[in-house]
C-alpha cells in the first residue's frame, strides 16, 4: 500500500523553514525505508557486470538514450573498469525516458566530474534499456540491461562509487550532485 507515516518502514519529513521576506513554510513528505537495500552494500564487492560499450557500434545512439552522449563513459564496461585498478563512477539512467526529471541531469553532472578528474578514475554510464533507440508508443521496446538485476536496482538513477580495490565505497539513489560523488 501506500506510504503512510503509521506504515511499518515508512519514515516522515517534516521541513520547517521561511522564505526571504520572514513567511514561515512547512514542507512534510513520507518516504520508505527498506530493512536491507538491495543495492549493493557499502564494503561489498561490486558487481562486474558486462555492460555494453561503444566499440562495435556505428551510433551511440544504440546504447544510451543520452540526447548528447560522452564517448567517454561508454569506452569501458564495468567489468573492464573493474580490472584496472582505478577508482569507478557508474551511473545506471536513461536519460530519455525516465520518470523523473533527474537521469538526464545526473548522466551529465557524471561527465562533468570526468572532465574535472580525467584518467585518475573511470566513468560509465549504463542505460537502463537494450536498443534505447527502438520506440514503442514513447517508450523504449527492449528489454531492461541484465546490470540492472545484477546490481538490485530497484529504480533509477543510481550512481555508484568504487574504490580501486573493487569495493562499493558509495551509492547515491535519485539525484547527486557533483561535488557529493567527488
Amino acid at each position: 500500500g501506500p506510504c503512510t507515516a503509521k506504515s511499518p518502514g515508512c519514515w516522515a519529513l517534516r521541513v520547517n523553514t521561511t522564505t526571504p521576506g520572514g513567511a514561515p513554510v512547512t514542507a512534510l513528505g513520507n518516504f520508505p525505508v527498506n530493512e536491507q537495500s538491495h543495492t549493493p552494500a557499502i564494503g561489498s564487492v561490486a558487481p562486474a557486470s558486462a555492460t555494453p560499450t561503444g566499440d562495435g557500434v556505428d551510433d551511440l545512439g544504440f546504447i544510451t538514450s543520452s540526447p548528447i552522449p560522452d564517448p567517454e563513459l561508454y569506452r569501458l564496461s564495468i567489468h573492464q573498469a573493474l580490472q584496472t585498478g582505478k577508482p569507478l563512477v557508474v551511473v545506471f539512467a536513461t536519460p530519455r525516458f525516465c520518470l523523473t526529471p533527474w537521469c538526464g541531469p545526473q548522466v551529465e553532472v557524471v561527465s562533468q566530474l570526468r572532465e574535472r578528474i580525467g584518467a585518475r578514475a573511470n566513468f560509465v554510464h549504463v542505460e537502463v534499456y537494450e536498443n534505447p533507440h527502438e520506440i514503442e508508443g514513447g517508450r523504449p521496446s527492449g528489454d531492461i540491461v541484465p546490470a540492472v538485476a545484477e546490481w538490485g536496482l530497484p529504480s533509477e538513477p543510481w550512481t555508484f562509487v568504487v574504490g580501486e580495490d573493487g569495493l562499493v565505497q558509495a551509492k547515491f539513489e535519485s539525484f547527486t550532485t557533483l561535488e557529493e560523488i567527488e
